[in-house]
């Protein structure tokens, strides 16, 4: 898919109705732009930013909602005797 847009006075610009629709863009999103090297012609890349972060930390804490809980208290005991 090809799209065009228009960089008016300040910077501003209209993303086409099918970008916003492909990529699922809502007002109030923040867009993350990366400028891709080594292309033949400049290349940007849009992607929601709240979307970039999706899942970053799954499975940092456990992988089950016990495991979770567990390291919660098992944090939280730690914290306690670390002020007696």
């Amino acid at each position: 898919m090809e799209a065009e847009a228009t960089v008016r006075l300040k910077n501003q610009i209209t993303l086409p109705a099918e970008v916003v629709a492909r990529l699922g863009i809502e007002p109030g999103d923040h867009l993350l732009f990366s400028l891709l090297e080594g292309e033949a012609l400049p290349y940007v890349e849009m992607r929601p930013l709240r979307r970039s972060y999706a899942g970053i930390a799954k499975g940092l804490y456990g992988k089950s909602d016990e495991d979770v809980d567990r390291y919660v208290r098992e944090e939280r005991e730690s914290w306690k005797k670390g002020r007696t």
